[in-house]
């Protein structure tokens, strides 16, 4: 008698987790890392110039069907990453001035702009963890480079964090894949030849490490290429290592900025920084990212 409670009691606890695991929400998660112009240093007032008014109003409202956590950093020396603009753990509507001030934006205001027109409206969410003049040799390097590194572990922790955020609010993320723009700081001699070693450490290590929350299959891993402005000094190393690395597995990919002809050279208008992208070009960065991810997003009904 006593064994036939016990066993009811187990089939009761079975039923009542599937039933809440019933009750909760899937939705996708595409995490977002890099320096500068993952941050987002784009002036948004310049879109003035290149987006129409109802579009640039557009930006202005945001996308509440898309939202992102973000903490945005910069790097004032080693292992020390002060913090510049914060969701505070929180997730809110993508919008502008989610870059490194109130006034600046990064690829998510394009990203939120194209997911929102599918059927993933509502049911994605980004999670940017980014920090300006960082480089992957010093500071994202893996634990198996053997290095010590600044940024790896405090990019895991923040993702892991916002993963429980979504679950304590009733979600089931699925990380479904990475978008990463980096390398600026590492297009110098003695840094850039082992981009593409350090590149191959830091994606395995993150697939391994994030694996129990990508539904069994490795997220797709999207790399855009750095400009060609002359402050890069070997930006061709950095792209082909970029392109050789997507090229060894089908959910690897390069998005080629030079060849879609992403600019650094018109904003502000009196002294243009030739280190960060122009605000239309980084609108179109949102959109590469987003259109390269799409196909490695879950099947979800129209409903």
């Amino acid at each position: 008698m006593k064994k036939n409670i016990i066993i009811m009691a187990l089939i009761g606890l079975c039923l009542s987790s599937t039933a809440c695991s019933a009750n909760k929400t899937p939705v996708d998660v595409v995490i977002m890392a890099g320096q500068s112009n993952m941050v987002g240093c784009s002036r948004f007032t310049y879109l003035n110039d290149s987006a129409n008014s109802v579009k640039y109003q557009e930006y202005l409202d945001g996308y509440s069907g898309i939202r992102i956590a973000y903490d945005c950093l910069t790097k004032s020396s080693l292992d020390v990453y002060p913090e510049q603009n914060t969701s505070r753990g929180k997730f809110v509507k993508v919008m502008l001035g989610q870059g490194n001030a109130d006034i600046t934006f990064g690829p998510e205001v394009g990203m939120g702009e194209t997911l929102s027109k599918t059927i993933y409206n509502n049911k994605i969410v980004l999670i940017k963890y980014a920090c300006g003049a960082s480089n992957l040799l010093d500071d994202w390097a893996a634990p198996t480079s053997g290095r010590i590194n600044g940024l790896y572990d405090r990019f895991v922790r923040y993702v892991r964090a916002q993963i429980k955020v979504l679950q304590d609010d009733g979600f089931i993320p699925s990380i479904r894949a990475m978008c990463w723009m980096q390398g600026e700081g590492d297009s110098y001699p003695g840094y850039s030849t082992q981009y593409l070693t350090q590149l191959s450490y830091f994606v395995d290590d993150l697939r391994d490490e994030l694996m129990e929350f990508c539904d069994g299959t490795e997220f797709a891993f999207i790399d855009a290429g750095i400009s060609d402005s002359p402050l890069w000094v070997e930006y061709a190393t950095i792209n082909a290592a970029k392109e050789q690395f997507a090229a060894q597995n089908e959910r690897n990919i390069y998005i080629d900025t030079i060849e879609h002809g992403l600019s650094t050279s018109s904003e502000p208008h009196e002294e243009p920084d030739l280190a960060h992208y122009d605000s239309a070009s980084m609108i179109e960065l949102g959109h590469l990212f987003a259109e390269a991810l799409l196909p490695f997003l879950s099947t979800f009904s129209n409903e």
